[in-house]
């Protein structure tokens, strides 16, 4: 039974990872910019469809290329627990004093 490594820093990913993550983020964007322009003109769709697939193809590089260089990839993972438990907060009633 193989367990997950408890994580014990808020470190982001290493640089080749990240680099990673980025082109293939922008590898998909350029996919779905060709998807756009075969489709736009292989599909038998009004003149308005057609128009918005190939502005579409047109501005997907743009983005590609902005979101790849647009810093580390965003992190999904949750973020860290703290390895001790934390500290219990105790709810006082109203118009309890807990010094007297």
């Amino acid at each position: 039974m193989t367990r997950e490594p408890t994580v014990i820093t808020t470190a982001g990913r290493s640089g080749s990872e990240d680099r990673r993550l980025r082109q293939r983020r922008y590898a998909m964007t350029q996919g779905v910019r060709v998807l756009c322009f075969v489709l736009s003109v292989a599909l038998p769709v009004p003149l308005a469809w057609k128009l918005g697939l190939i502005v579409g193809a047109v501005f997907l590089p743009w983005v590609g290329v902005v979101s790849a260089n647009g810093g580390p990839a965003k992190e999904h993972r949750p973020r860290p627990t703290a390895l001790v438990d934390r500290p219990v907060r105790i709810a006082l009633e109203p118009g309890r004093d807990i010094d007297a």
